[in-house]
């Protein structure tokens, strides 16, 4: 596994995360990475997720198999840890709901007999957390959000709703850059209404002003935790013998979830600082900011 490198954790929130289903192979290997884009064109392999895990139950029968329901201040989504995760699986049978929580996972989209297509995480690490990191981790991810709702306006502003016809053509295209043509692919599957992604961070961010209560636990010291999944299908757990091959090959040991969760480090540098600072309505700077601090600290 010489020279393998793990796709960056991104940072995206549940509601976004639900409202996405376009999911690809850059090619036709067996092994090569699955992405999901969403709607706002964020290219996944791997999220990370921060908010209170509100339930959890065992769902196999000879074989353990949990399933949570994460919710964040934007929505919820569940994750899966079975026995191809079994630290993960492990916080998830110890932790009691309520409980903050971060999941780093990969994004998994399901598609049911009637077509509706499902999305949900593959745990690869699940971790408790406290209101801080929570609320770092809100602020972060609405920074990483407004970076991409901006990228994605200057795409249709410079011609991107009529620059491509079709996917293929996007594909085709070589002077595209990989952020450009992801927001391409978004564009095209999902004709996006950036205002309801701008309204999202803003509900994201309107949600720390108020009075955030703590689930009481105590958040434990990071650890490393190692563990591939299936799909979220339970009937892929009886393929294991295809499946775990494959994430063998993909995923290496996990970090600390402590290293994980260094928002300094992490994509792009500097954004809790720009969203304090910064006005989520498209182009005016002069407004108040929604997550403006009453006092310095």
């Amino acid at each position: 596994m010489a020279g393998f490198a793990r796709e960056v954790a991104r940072r995206v929130y549940a509601q976004e995360l639900r409202d996405s289903d376009l999911s690809f192979r850059e090619n036709e290997d067996q092994y090569a990475p699955l992405y999901l884009i969403t709607p706002t064109g964020a290219r996944c392999n791997r999220v990370l997720v921060v908010g209170t895990l509100t339930e959890r139950d065992n769902l196999g029968d000879d074989v353990e198999y949990w399933r949570g329901r994460i919710v964040d201040t934007t929505s919820s989504i569940f994750v899966y840890a079975g026995q191809y995760q079994p630290d993960a699986a492990q916080v998830l049978a110890a932790t009691e709901p309520p409980a903050f929580v971060a999941v780093v996972g990969k994004p998994s989209v399901y598609e049911t007999e009637d077509g509706t297509r499902l999305i949900s995480i593959r745990a690869e690490s699940v971790q408790r957390v406290d209101a801080d990191i929570r609320d770092r981790w809100v602020l972060e991810s609405a920074a990483r959000t407004l970076d991409r709702l901006e990228a994605f306006k200057a795409f249709l502003g410079q011609g991107g709703t009529d620059a491509f016809s079709s996917g293929d053509e996007l594909l085709k295209e070589p002077q595209a850059s990989g952020d450009v043509a992801d927001i391409g692919k978004a564009h095209l599957h999902y004709s996006t209404d950036l205002e309801r992604y701008r309204q999202m961070v803003e509900k994201a961010l309107e949600s720390l002003k108020g009075e955030i209560v703590e689930p009481k636990v105590e958040a434990e010291p990071f650890h490393k935790t190692t563990g591939e999944k299936v799909e979220t299908a339970r009937e892929d757990d009886e393929a294991a013998g295809t499946e775990s091959e494959e994430y063998e090959e993909e995923i290496t040991e996990l970090e600390d979830l402590g290293e994980t969760l260094n928002f300094e480090k992490d994509e792009k540098s500097g954004g809790i600082e720009k969203i304090e600072e910064e006005q989520v309505f498209f182009g005016d700077r002069g407004k108040a900011s929604p997550k403006k601090k009453k006092k310095e600290r």
